[in-house]
């Protein structure tokens, strides 16, 4: 069970697996405008940090460094205005990480971790798709987490309704929650 050892009450745990599903239907209506809105939520907090921390340790820091900063301050401003750049960005670097995996198990012919193949497989496709289409891809990551939000809401909600199965009153006889009778204790 999902939430038995938190003791939330049956009302409260059904409020809260609607709040769950509702959020993730928004999430499948509005994938285009979530999406967007998140990847420049975060773009915001990565300019602001990176510009106090450049500003904070610009005096100390070596000239690479001050390049990276600036790289990333850039990537930043970047992202924040065209958030599409973002899945790009991050499909290069699923391929970057995915593809020697492949390559390496193809010159080897070693396939004996067929798990590790396979999620290099679909890592390698998605990079792919990150790459073609971006706006497409964040859109489908945006889904796929509402799907997954539905889902956890209603596993919650079933679970209030079997909790409340489950909770029978209990037997008005002289034992105590470990099984003892009065007269044993």
């Amino acid at each position: 069970m999902l939430f038995t050892n938190l003791n939330i009450e049956s009302k409260k745990l059904k409020i809260m697996s609607l709040i769950i599903t509702l959020i993730g239907i928004i999430f499948i209506l509005a994938s285009k405008y979530i999406g967007s809105f998140s990847i420049r939520l975060a773009m915001i907090s990565i300019l602001i940090f990176s510009l106090m921390n450049l500003k904070m340790s610009y005096q100390y820091s070596t000239t690479k460094e001050k390049i990276n900063q600036s790289i990333i301050i850039l990537a930043a401003f970047l992202g924040l205005i065209k958030p599409e750049l973002i899945m790009l960005v991050i499909g290069i670097g699923l391929l970057i990480l995915t593809v020697p995996v492949n390559y390496e198990a193809i010159k080897t012919k070693d396939y004996s971790d067929v798990l590790k193949l396979i999620i290099s497989g679909i890592g390698t496709l998605f990079a792919l798709y990150c790459i073609i289409n971006s706006q497409a891809a964040l859109n489908t990551v945006i889904i796929i987490l509402g799907i997954a939000f539905i889902i956890l809401g209603c596993l919650t909600f079933y679970e209030t309704l079997d909790i409340k199965k489950d909770k029978k009153p209990q037997d008005s006889d002289n034992t105590s929650e470990f099984g003892f009778t009065q007269e044993e204790q």
